[in-house]
């Protein structure tokens, strides 16, 4: 049904548009494009003004050729760095880059896979509902793409977000939320060989605080991480001031403000008693979200995956996507495995087989009942 070397070509071709968070422009100005020739109305917001970026979220729509309610299909248009000039091949049954960059498959596979679908659709004149489609831009940056998306846009209440790993026939149906936590610990400047007693050091204040936090995996709901502790200075003065960038995570919104709480705590105690300050700031990036099996997206995706003939397999993902944003706003949308692998590194992969099954769960999904 679809035209695998078409899709592999053009999986490829988007692959190859520098595309890193806040730098979209090429990849929407040819996502425009395709889009525009699909016979799609297309328009783009000013996500990237406010975001100071250089591309915003591509809204579009194709209207229908029967009755029923409208689908939305979406992805994210950013890679993570490094992500320009990137080389893909195809090395035996798989798609790679050169080793020196990532792929691009989160999401250029989404990408491809939709406009495979949509040209499979338009070309056998298959019956289907209004199509809408959202592009988003920064994804990888805490979904800020779709955090700044006006929702009203999307008249969707049926969505598929094309964008996780494992094998297709996967359906993300629970995401957790997310919180980051900024902290500055200062201390007192001294002289470290002459009078250390006269300073408190910042850097100690955030590894004492931090050897009394459980980090990492919490419970298998749940996980913490420290990013990063900045700090700089000559090793002859006691250090005055230390930054550190942490977050936590879980699927249970209550598990992770009891997270959250004990991080802080642990932050403030650690301060005060040795003599010094800490200012935190708690920012919480995306909600979480559970959809049911019976939910519509859910039963239309496994559907649809029953008839190309892939298992089906529901579960729950330690990361958020674009489809937190819009089941908070009352879009339900479930996110798919796409088959790509080693995803955020420069081992980076997909299948070619799972990228023609990605292509065909688009089909399925928009020509199903």
């Amino acid at each position: 049904m679809i035209d695998r070397q078409r899709l592999y070509a053009t999986f490829m071709e988007l692959c190859s548009i520098d595309s890193e968070p806040k730098n979209e422009r090429p990849m929407a100005d040819r996502l425009t494009a395709i889009l525009k020739e699909l016979g799609f109305s297309v328009t783009e917001d000013d996500t990237g003004t406010r975001i100071g970026g250089n591309a915003g979220n591509l809204i579009a729509r194709l209207e229908g050729t029967k009755p029923g309610a409208p689908l939305l299909f979406s992805c994210h248009m950013d890679r993570v760095a490094p992500g320009v000039r990137v080389k893909p091949r195809i090395e035996g049954n798989y798609i790679v880059s050169d080793g020196t960059t990532v792929l691009g498959a989160d999401d250029a596979a989404g990408l491809a896979a939709i406009i495979e679908g949509v040209t499979v659709i338009r070309g056998q004149n298959i019956p289907h509902p209004t199509l809408e489609v959202l592009f988003t831009v920064a994804e990888e940056l805490a979904l800020t793409g779709s955090a700044h998306l006006e929702s009203s846009r999307i008249t969707s209440r049926c969505g598929f977000v094309l964008d996780a790993g494992g094998p297709v026939g996967e359906i993300v149906v629970q995401a957790p939320e997310q919180a980051k936590i900024n902290a500055v610990f200062h201390g007192r400047s001294a002289h470290a060989g002459f009078a250390p007693e006269e300073g408190i050091s910042a850097i100690q204040m955030a590894a004492l605080a931090i050897t009394r936090m459980k980090l990492l995996r919490i419970d298998p709901e749940t996980t913490a991480n420290i990013g990063s502790i900045q700090a700089a200075g000559p090793t002859n003065i006691v250090c005055d001031r230390c930054s550190l960038q942490a977050e936590a995570r879980s699927l249970d919104p209550a598990k992770l403000q009891a997270q959250v709480e004990v991080m802080v705590e642990a932050m403030e105690n650690a301060a005060a008693e040795m003599g010094g300050s800490v200012e935190v700031d708690v920012q919480r990036c995306y909600p979480s979200y559970r959809l049911e099996q019976d939910a519509e997206p859910v039963r239309r995706a496994a559907e649809a995956a029953g008839r190309i003939g892939v298992p089906v397999r529901f579960k729950p993902t330690g990361g958020g996507s674009d489809a937190n944003h819009f089941n908070n706003r009352g879009i339900p949308a479930v996110v798919l495995s796409c088959g790509y692998e080693k995803v955020h590194t420069t081992g980076e992969r997909i299948a070619l087989e799972q990228l023609d099954l990605l292509g065909r769960w688009v089909v399925a999904i928009v020509s199903g009942g």
